[in-house]
């Protein structure tokens, strides 16, 4: 589906858009209709169109339309989008690097295929776990894990993590430090058996959400997917739709039709597919080829060499990225990695013109307990035409009574609560003053 070109600018809420600040803007649906669902992944062109082609096609398309439109072609150009919208924004860094001087990518799903097969590992996990069935006798997702006992885990999250960055506010900073901090095993309360009133979880459960979060895996203990951080987020609503809801009714149909080669169109579909998914038989397919499909899906959907920017580098170009902590999805750690391999690539600094910001606590794109309004295109406009690198970038809170609410800010933040996102690996510590104003707040290096 084509959506309207408004060109986003980043985060939930926003109170802006490219087109209301100037821009000419194009949207693209991926070469596809989103009537067909995934099974456009049965034709081959389609496949890579929606990987890498449309970008390469539609970034002369959108030039020639400026130019007969005014008569000259653009003064700059960028690139924005978040989830595959990140992805493709990753792609055209790498492969047409030339046509952009900017580019803005949002919790990017770079890894697509590896993260939708980690889905269907989460449902196997949740499913041995899952205390109610589905009509048709399989495991309910929904039933692994309570909201009560999602909110536990967040809780206990905060609890030990908190306050690391100087103030106990409902906000993880320090995710970095966090990860030696808090111990799902030793910090959540075992239950007796058959207890499930939201003060425990299971010594089973336990297990379940330790295995996703370390990071989809096959029987040999080989990683397929990266790890994920925990997060206060986890309790959204976000996270539990694309936790349980999500892998039947998505990543299934991806893997089957999309991602898979030869495509596995042939088995039975829905969360029959996920829980049937092998991860040592099944899993390699993504990274398989044959004489109809001559690309495979890591080959058409990640980036190539993702972490070499050189060519957006060396025409002057600027990059952001950001990434919610809590995303359920597309692991904020698997971008940490990768700009930590962008730094490498660049002696150790690659911020002259490259930049993460995670954000603490935000789901896929938008929502959580989180600061989830920024204007990320803004400060990516100044440092391409102004040269103003961003030092950090204000978000605000969404809460009850501003204009778009987010209804998981807490009711004890400020419902315009801001915070600055802070360029990796700095996170905000609290300096002194006000605790619901950005000004109170630094970004210094992260404490171990």
């Amino acid at each position: 589906m084509v959506l309207p070109a408004l060109g986003g600018i980043g985060g939930g809420g926003p109170r802006s858009s490219a087109l209301q600040m100037g821009f000419a803007v194009i949207s693209s649906d991926a070469g596809h209709a989103g009537s067909m669902g995934p099974r456009f992944g049965l034709d081959p062109q389609a496949r890579l169109d929606y990987g890498y082609n449309a970008v390469a096609q539609l970034t002369p398309m959108a030039r020639n339309l400026i130019a007969k439109a005014y008569g000259r072609g653009p003064d700059r150009s960028y690139f924005g989008g978040c989830s595959n919208g990140g992805r493709h924004a990753m792609v055209a860094a790498v492969r047409s690097a030339q046509q952009y001087d900017g580019i803005l990518a949002g919790d990017p799903g770079f890894n697509l295929p590896k993260a939708a097969v980690a889905q269907l590992y989460g449902a196997q996990q949740y499913a041995a776990v899952a205390s109610a069935k589905t009509p048709a006798g399989l495991p309910d997702l929904q039933s692994a894990f309570t909201p009560a006992e999602m909110k536990l885990v967040a809780d206990k999250v905060l609890q030990r993590c908190d306050a690391l960055d100087g103030l106990a506010d409902g906000i993880v900073s320090n995710v970095q430090a966090c990860r030696t901090r808090f111990d799902i095993q030793a910090d959540v309360p075992t239950c007796a058996t058959g207890t499930r009133d939201g003060s425990c979880l299971s010594a089973p459960r336990k297990n379940a959400l330790a295995n996703v979060f370390k990071g989809a895996r096959n029987s040999a203990g080989q990683p397929i997917y990266s790890s994920f951080p925990f997060d206060a987020g986890v309790s959204g609503s976000n996270w539990r739709e694309w936790k349980f809801a999500s892998p039947p009714t998505r990543d299934a149909g991806a893997v089957a039709f999309i991602f898979s080669t030869p495509p596995l169109a042939d088995r039975p579909q829905g969360l029959p597919f996920a829980l049937g998914f092998d991860m040592d038989r099944d899993a390699p397919r993504i990274a398989a080829a044959d004489g109809v499909f001559r690309e495979s899906a890591l080959s058409f959907m990640t980036p190539p060499d993702a972490a070499n920017l050189g060519a957006l580098r060396d025409r002057g170009g600027r990059m952001i990225v950001y990434h919610g902590t809590s995303d359920p999805v597309f692991s904020s750690d698997d971008t940490a990695a990768w700009y930590a391999r962008v730094q490498a690539a660049n002696g150790g600094d690659a911020s002259s013109f490259a930049r993460y910001f995670p954000v603490p606590g935000m789901n896929h794109c938008a929502g959580g307990p989180a600061t989830d309004q920024f204007d990320m295109l803004g400060a990516l406009v100044d440092w391409v035409e102004q040269g103003k690198a961003p030092a950090s970038i204000t978000a605000s809170a969404r809460g009850a009574g501003t204009p778009v609410p987010n209804a998981e800010v807490p009711a004890d933040w400020s419902p315009q609560r801001t915070r600055p996102l802070c360029p990796y690996p700095q996170v905000a510590a609290y300096t002194g003053g006000d605790t619901e104003r950005a000004s109170s707040f630094a970004c210094k290096p992260p404490s171990p």
